[in-house]
């Protein structure tokens, strides 16, 4: 009967409820198409995961009755809304979701321990907030002259109109999906991700923070010039390609690569601990 007993325990079921609630808000994100978001909440979720598992023995699982009930109610909140998971419910509910198993898991009075993991669901739920900042600044606008100047560098007969690329046999205009709003929010709240799993000085933070946001305003102007091309040789077909989801999320996924590569280069090689070779 050991494992019995052993199943019976709150952590088991507090793990087979979070991975309940993380498998319906990825169910959600397949349904509402957000490659992007996906991806995203992916890496949110394994880093939440290792997060948890690295304090697995310092956490107390130990709740009183008020937190309990909160938490649940919280959680039974998500499961009815559920039945319409289309808008902006697919980024509050891994937040929802998470305060409800801390509660349930912890209690009120040590909710402060679970900070790093609420903080990471919360860039969620801060998305529409990031966005609309980066509207603000007309980033289409940006977008647009950066793109066309990499295509006069790299030699090509291009000019711009506003938000418009003109090349001679064709042209493209950056609207809001394609100025990069999403690639800049996704490689931010990675870097965030990033920078509380890895402690780094204020100076290194900032880098690191900047780094990424170029990068994702980079990569994602290098696929506009690219599309401005493919317009130009009437390359319709990969011009539909590259800028639908499919290819849109290969050039998020280069820029998660190319900031993995600068982050491992600059940091985390220099936090790797080489093994005693034995001298005095």
């Amino acid at each position: 009967m050991n494992w019995l007993k052993t199943i019976l325990q709150p952590n088991y079921w507090l793990l087979s409820l979070a991975a309940a609630l993380v498998a319906l808000h990825l169910t959600y994100l397949s349904q509402a198409d957000e490659p992007n978001l996906m991806s995203l909440s992916l890496l949110f979720w394994l880093g939440i995961a290792s997060s948890i598992w690295d304090r697995r023995d310092k956490l107390k699982l130990e709740s009183g009755v008020f937190s309990t009930f909160l938490g649940i109610s919280l959680i039974a909140l998500i499961l009815l809304r559920s039945l319409a998971p289309a808008g902006y419910h697919i980024r509050i509910s891994p937040f929802v979701s998470g305060l409800g198993l801390c509660l349930i898991a912890s209690g009120i009075k040590r909710l402060h321990h679970y900070w790093k993991e609420l903080l990471i669901l919360g860039l969620l739920v801060l998305y529409p907030v990031f966005s609309g900042l980066l509207k603000a600044i007309d980033l289409s606008m940006l977008t647009a002259k950066f793109s066309a100047f990499m295509l006069w560098a790299a030699g090509f007969n291009a000019d711009r109109e506003g938000t418009q690329i003109l090349m001679p046999t064709g042209r493209v205009e950056v609207y809001g999906a394609c100025s990069g709003i999403d690639s800049i929010i996704l490689m931010l709240c990675i870097s965030v991700l990033f920078l509380l799993i890895v402690p780094l000085s204020r100076r290194q933070q900032a880098i690191c923070m900047l780094v990424a946001i170029v990068l994702g305003f980079f990569i994602n102007s290098l696929r506009v010039s690219i599309l401005a091309i493919l317009v130009a040789y009437s390359q319709k077909s990969a011009f539909d390609y590259w800028h639908g989801g499919d290819g849109s999320f290969i050039f998020s996924m280069i820029s998660v690569f190319l900031f993995g590569t600068f982050c491992w280069w600059a940091y985390v090689r220099h936090l790797t601990v080489t093994p005693n070779s034995g001298e005095p």
